[in-house]
């Protein structure tokens, strides 16, 4: 059950996020900590709540519920959060880690880009160059979210002389240059940016991982399934939208159709998650998050229709433009629908 205190400041608050509004979207992370969010899935000796990663997941998926931009920021950090866990879980201490769980320091996923080179979708677009003690980095860093204001650590993947090298970048590094906030259509305050690295130095102890690749399979399903969440929670509440309204059978039916495949899906995910399959067989993961998000804009067409000319009315709209508005960016974060459906297809049958 999400909490209380943080289900109201999310609701006050949902249309600010959305918008960008600074206050909102500074505070937002520390509010997200006081409620424990980044706790959950994390092991008691670590800091955590010792629940399980469907545990983070369902979390996140509840604040998505009331704001995406929230759930959003939520998946970066908790994905990095994760990160530290799967690599570094022997000196967290050197890596903020106590903050990161409290919302006092901001950790960026940075491996979109990474997550497309392993289907063989693009190339690295960092470099890495071996120097004294460490190596150098150089390249941009196109679409990246919660790049906090107030600084954050950024999960890098570098192409180099030794192979593809995973790194942990500090902002406040030189030749670390973040960019102004992409101009979104929506989620303005989940601090999404671009950075530039410049002769950025990067020492051994940041060094993630020196087989990335192998890094990137085993890590793709914690980050693909705390990001299906995003889906759950839109889903969800688009069902709760049209439900609060009497309708004909043709709409209840429709409701329990969305019902029961995203019931279906879950349970798969939640399985998929636990026993470790998807390392392996990321085919049927891959299905999920395409099914998950049409089943989004299923739901958030069927709350239109079924509340008819009252969602394009201001006064009556009930949050549904900026639900459409989350729902859009649903297929197009990476990995895309269409980058999924790319590789299922190069996977074949």
């Amino acid at each position: 059950m999400l909490n209380a205190v943080l289900a109201v400041w999310l609701k006050q608050h949902a249309e600010a996020l959305n918008a960008g509004e600074v206050e909102a979207s500074l505070a937002l992370l520390q509010q997200l900590g006081k409620a424990d969010v980044f706790r959950q899935g994390v092991p008691e000796q670590f800091g955590g709540l010792g629940n399980t990663l469907q545990d983070a997941i369902e979390t996140i998926s509840q604040i998505a519920e009331y704001s995406v931009t929230a759930a959003f920021v939520s998946w970066s950090q908790r994905t990095y959060i994760e990160y530290l866990l799967t690599a570094k879980a022997d000196v967290l201490d050197k890596f903020r880690f106590d903050e990161l769980l409290a919302g006092k320091y901001a950790g960026a996923t940075g491996l979109s880009n990474a997550m497309k080179f392993l289907s063989g979708l693009e190339p690295l677009q960092v470099q890495a160059e071996v120097v004294e003690d460490g190596w150098k980095l150089n390249g941009k860093l196109p679409w990246v979210t919660n790049f906090h204001p107030a600084g954050f650590t950024v999960a890098v993947a570098a192409d180099s002389s030794q192979g593809p090298l995973l790194f942990l970048v500090p902002s406040n590094r030189a030749g670390f240059d973040r960019r102004p906030n992409l101009e979104l259509i929506g989620l303005k305050g989940s601090s999404t940016a671009a950075a530039i690295l410049t002769d950025t130095i990067v020492s051994q102890d940041e060094l993630l991982s020196a087989q990335a690749t192998q890094y990137l399979t085993a890590i793709r399903p914690a980050f693909l399934g705390l990001q299906c969440a995003l889906s759950i929670g839109l889903i969800k509440r688009s069902v709760q939208q049209v439900i609060a309204n009497k309708h004909s059978s043709l709409v209840n039916d429709q409701v329990q159709f969305i019902q029961e495949l995203l019931e279906e899906n879950l349970a798969a995910l939640f399985t998929g998650l636990e026993s470790g399959q998807f390392v392996t067989q990321a085919r049927r993961l891959f299905e999920i998050r395409i099914v998950l998000s049409e089943l989004t804009q299923h739901a958030i067409q069927l709350e239109l229709c079924s509340t008819g000319g009252k969602c394009y009315l201001t006064p009556f709209e009930d949050g549904f433009t900026r639900r459409l508005k989350e729902s859009a960016f649903i297929p197009i974060v990476t990995p895309s629908v269409l980058q999924l459906k790319t590789e299922l297809s190069r996977l074949g049958t």
